[in-house]
């Protein structure tokens, strides 16, 4: 290899850093515990009156307290599991495109966190609410649990599933694609949205549910996934080398063959980035800018 290339670095390949701007906004996390918080008080409370109220139509009375106690247990549980799933849910519309593929995950998650929410109601409250004569130990406990709550459990993993999901969808920014590689590229940030000209990308690399920009000298991460973001871009100027990197075309200086399909794709900056062989018709066929010899690309063996 010529010696204007750096040496071989893994560390470029790899995807990045899984940074989440959020999970780094003390204020914003706050905000979301209070709500979380008052959200399944509410919840408890109004649960908690509704039972009062038939037990009295019942002209069975029922001690106010005890009632409300019982519901918040309950409730505390899903306070603790709503974030997790939430963030599953985040995952889950960020990174999978087909929607078979996410409602079959949701319906399989929902007796995945049944089971978790009787269990860590068993684990902390058997010693309180159990009847020690039928249910004797807390396995017995969560599965009595899990058939008399399964109803109630299934409602609301479907409303915090739904709610995330149009949540997500509604705050999502909808920015225009850039049309030409003269056009600025609109990015989302932490605190608005930055314009990065084109031709001054010269990779973009994923950092889980976002990317990362390499500029330069400088990484600019955009909060948004590198699908969404390759939608955006335009094909005569960017290409997809890897499920986990797009970069730009007139940056390559040469490419490198790996062995069964695969190769290295070195950057006029030196960064080495692994070209991978279902992209590889991305990059090399008889369409692409790169074979007519715009720019200088060798592939050896």
């Amino acid at each position: 290899m010529s010696s204007r290339f750096a040496p071989f670095r893994p560390d470029r390949v790899t995807q990045g850093s899984l940074l989440l701007p959020r999970l780094r906004d003390r204020r914003w996390l706050s905000h979301m515990a209070l709500l979380n918080a008052g959200g399944w008080l509410t919840v408890a409370l109004v649960l908690s009156l509704e039972g009062l109220i038939a037990a009295e139509l019942r002209n069975s009375p029922q001690a106010w307290w005890p009632s409300f106690g019982y519901s918040l247990a309950i409730f505390s549980i899903w306070m603790v599991l709503t974030p997790l799933l939430a963030f599953t849910v985040h995952r889950i519309e960020a990174q999978i495109t087909a929607w078979p593929m996410r409602l079959l995950l949701y319906i399989a998650g929902w007796p995945i966190v049944c089971l978790l929410h009787v269990g860590l109601f068993a684990l902390l409250f058997w010693n309180v609410y159990a009847d020690s004569a039928r249910m004797p130990t807390r396995g017995a406990f969560a599965i009595a649990m899990f058939v008399r709550n399964m109803d109630l459990d299934g409602f609301l993993y479907a409303g915090i599933v739904l709610g995330m999901i149009v949540w997500r969808r509604r705050t999502v920014q909808r920015i225009p694609p850039a049309r030409s590689p003269g056009e600025p590229l609109a990015i989302r940030v932490r605190g608005g949205v930055r314009l990065i000209p084109l031709d001054t990308i010269d990779w973009i690399g994923a950092a889980g549910d976002y990317a990362e920009l390499h500029v330069g000298t400088s990484v600019e991460l955009v909060d948004e996934s590198l699908s969404a973001l390759a939608q955006r871009l335009p094909v005569d100027a960017f290409a997809r080398i890897h499920r986990s990197t797009i970069i730009r075309r007139d940056r390559v200086a040469e490419i490198r063959s790996a062995g069964h399909g695969d190769a290295h794709i070195i950057l006029s900056d030196g960064s080495i980035l692994r070209l991978s062989r279902r992209f590889r018709s991305n990059l090399i066929d008889s369409r692409s800018r790169l074979t007519t010899g715009e720019v200088p690309v060798s592939e050896r063996a």
